[in-house]
């Protein structure tokens, strides 16, 4: 994982930001962090109390997921671009790998979870409850502008403010990079997949962020989480054409 320096190019961005104003040239977002997660082995696993359950003991997970959808109390806006894949022919199944840039287009920072490490953020006692913040980001296919659907993968980032290097400030104009594989599916039913059999053509690919404060309880053999979304505006950047072969019916 590479997080890049900021710049101190003071005059230099004074200069750019004055003839921006005067000619209304729009200034490209400054990218402060990049994480490669195709060279990274991603600590997800998380320890039990007692250690490994016995064979032939089950486990159990719940979990709820307090979602967004309207919420009047947004938090920040964030401008999220697809900028490439490493094919623009592919088949269901494919595991395109995909460049992401996540920028801050609001007037205030914004704190974004930005390491693949879920592991390290377990207190050393595993039974004891822990929070920590997840940045979720899915690719969506999708045919013209008639439907889209979230089936190109999803990758997921983790951090805390009490565990140093792994929370990103995204200042106002600021950017991150991450770089990740999806893979390509389509809707397992619905009108989507009549519509994809009737001839409607899935060409192209964009991406979007989910954001969530979680709260995580572990014992021998079960766990329960609670997840929060955090509420930020999204404007959709740019998407990338795609030739997507589907399966006959």
């Amino acid at each position: 994982m590479r997080i890049s320096t900021r710049c101190d190019g003071i005059s230099w961005l004074i200069l750019t930001l004055a003839f921006a104003t005067a000619f209304g040239v729009p200034c490209p977002a400054q990218e402060v962090g990049s994480v490669d997660l195709t060279t990274v082995t991603a600590r997800t696993d998380l320890r039990r109390p007692g250690g490994t359950p016995p064979e032939g003991v089950s486990v159990t997970g719940t979990g709820s997921t307090l979602a967004c959808f309207d919420s009047p109390h947004q938090a920040g806006a964030l401008r999220v671009s697809l900028v490439s894949l490493d094919r623009t022919h592919s088949k269901v199944g494919d595991e395109p790998t995909f460049e992401v840039t996540v920028e801050n287009i609001d007037s205030a920072p914004l704190r974004i979870p930005f390491s693949p490490h879920l592991a390290d953020l377990q207190p050393e006692n595993p039974g004891k409850k822990f929070a920590y913040s997840e940045l979720q980001l899915e690719l969506w296919v999708a045919a013209s502008e008639v439907w889209s659907a979230n089936t190109g993968g999803a990758i997921s980032l983790y951090g805390a403010e009490d565990h140093a290097g792994t929370m990103a400030t995204l200042r106002p104009g600021e950017s991150v990079r991450i770089i990740g594989k999806g893979k390509l599916a389509l809707p397992d039913e619905g009108r989507n997949v009549r519509l994809i059999h009737a001839g409607q053509v899935v060409d192209r690919v964009y991406a979007r962020v989910s954001l969530y404060s979680v709260e995580a309880l572990l014992t021998a053999t079960a766990a329960a989480t609670v997840r929060r979304e955090v509420c930020p505006g999204q404007k959709q950047g740019q998407s990338v054409p795609i030739v997507l072969s589907v399966p006959k019916q």
